[in-house]
């Protein structure tokens, strides 16, 4: 790498000279000739400095293909169980199943409590985005928003068609779970006002089946009686027959009530005490029959509402049918042609990242006192030699460096925050230190400045063409060319020397 002791800024070498060499008068044998260069008055920045020359190092942006696009279809199920409630009233829950066992008076019905549940499929292989046509090509700088591709109408037109299905199946699916829902609710409820009910009535249902197994007994009783008055009194011989056998009957109806008196007051006071457990536990059961009820809907909703937001991104995505670039620089690959399907793995475009341009130069010793932490730098490039650029030291590296000379640096990083049009990694970078700058002034070519009795001056080509001697003020010198005043922008200077 070349260190230059000068350097000059943007406006320095934007503003370039056009020099031209002349002969004075012609030589003779035995005679030197001199000869003339031409150079220009310039206004600019004088700038004094290191610089160190490297290769330029370019970070790459990849602009993916991340719309997630899936086929979903949903639907609401619902789980049912049955929950058993002993009452005597003989009315059935909304849905419910009777069973009724004869010879009491008693029922036994089933009310229907469930959950719902939400199941969805999803299917990403008939969602395929294919590229129609391609506008972008590597070695070309884009802009933020440029159109990289096209997409065909077809796979649009499919993919829409598709999450639009997938909307309206997320809320047919909400609606269901809702219905299902109210339904199980509607189920719970009543099996709660039925237990509240039976509860409440369960000491004079119990007390009114005592009375009625007794009063069983005694009317069997009673009749047994009057049969017997009758047979003694019954002088039929056909009729006392026919009283003989209903007193059997009459007699074998006492002997089963009887016998089963003590086991019909036991089933009596187990129902009993059943409604009271049932009424005690009412709202117990109350909410584990409604337990887990809105969780379907929720999760309903929240497909519903991932539906949505998959329809309105992929709209946003596609727009017009185009695919914009994400980001602006220079396009360093593409990903598809025309025919191609967009999947995740193979990236639509790559870009040099204009934020992350950077190069980094080796300091020698002698050099680093300058060099500083965010201190601003310029910086020109082989490949746009007519202008200088701007960027910063974001680094100075602690670890030194030697050459086979001993020479000892230490590397220096620097981000460039001005570039041309196209950047490219690898390009050759000549980065200077500013040690010091005078800015927006008159400046000359060291050589044109000639001295005599310690005053300054220079050969100036007039309108004419001759050339006069004009006296000048000498600023600011880093070496290669000079602060001037007393002379114009634009005047034209001569720089003479002799050639044997």
């Amino acid at each position: 790498m070349k260190k230059l002791i000068a350097g000059i800024s943007a406006l320095v070498i934007a503003g370039s000279c056009v020099c031209g060499y002349f002969f004075l008068r012609e030589p003779s044998k035995d005679e030197n000739s001199v000869i003339s260069k031409e150079v220009t008055v310039q206004r600019g920045n004088v700038v004094a400095g290191v610089t160190e020359s490297a290769a330029v190092k370019v970070e790459s942006l990849e602009q993916t293909y991340d719309l997630e696009l899936n086929s979903t279809s949903i639907s609401a199920s619902v789980q049912s169980t049955a929950s058993a409630s002993s009452g005597s009233s003989g009315k059935a829950a909304p849905d419910a199943i009777m069973n009724t066992s004869s010879g009491s008076k008693s029922s036994k019905s089933s009310g229907v409590t469930g959950s719902t549940s939400v199941s969805s499929k999803s299917e990403t292989s008939a969602l395929e985005l294919v590229v129609d046509k391609v506008n972008v090509t590597e070695g070309q700088t884009v802009k933020e928003g440029d159109v990289l591709m096209t997409l065909t109408k077809e796979s649009i037109d499919s993919a829409r068609t598709l999450l639009k299905q997938a909307v309206t199946d997320a809320e047919l699916a909400l609606k269901q779970a809702q219905i299902d829902e109210s339904k199980t609710k509607l189920s719970a409820k009543y099996e709660y006002d039925t237990r509240v009910a039976e509860g409440k009535n369960a000491l004079s249902v119990y007390n009114s089946t005592l009375s009625e197994i007794a009063q069983n007994i005694s009317s069997l009783k009673s009749q047994i009686s009057d049969v017997n008055s009758q047979i003694e009194s019954c002088t039929d011989d056909k009729q006392l027959s026919q009283l003989k056998s209903q007193l059997e009957s009459l007699k074998s109806q006492l002997s089963s009530a009887q016998s089963s008196r003590s086991a019909d007051e036991l089933a009596a006071k187990q129902k009993y005490e059943e409604a009271c457990m049932y009424y005690k536990n009412a709202q117990d059961l109350y909410n584990v029959s409604v337990n887990g009820v809105g969780t379907a809907s929720e999760q309903a909703k929240e497909a519903v509402s991932t539906a949505k937001s998959d329809l309105e991104t992929f709209e946003k995505y596609v727009k017009d049918g185009s695919i914009l670039a994400q980001h602006s620089g220079t396009v360093t690959g593409v990903g598809y042609t025309s025919g191609d399907t967009l999947n995740s793995s193979t990236a639509i475009a790559s870009f040099a990242d204009a934020q992350s341009i950077t190069v980094t130069v080796n300091v020698t010793e002698d050099d680093i006192s300058v060099v500083n932490l965010n201190d601003k730098v310029d910086i020109s490039f082989l490949s746009y030699a007519d202008k200088v650029y701007s960027g910063y030291v974001s680094e100075i590296g602690s670890a030194a460096t030697s050459t086979k000379s001993s020479t000892v640096s230490y590397p220096v990083t620097v981000v460039i925050t001005e570039t041309p049009d196209r950047i490219l990694s690898g390009m050759t970078a000549n980065v200077t230190f500013i040690s010091k700058k005078v800015e927006d002034v008159l400046y000359v070519s060291n050589k044109a400045v000639e001295n005599e009795d310690g005053k300054s001056y220079v050969l100036r080509k007039n309108s004419g063409g001759d050339e006069e001697k004009v006296s000048v003020d000498i600023g600011f010198s880093n070496g290669s060319v000079a602060e001037i005043n007393g002379v114009s922008e634009g005047d034209t200077l001569l720089i003479k020397g002799k050639v044997s």
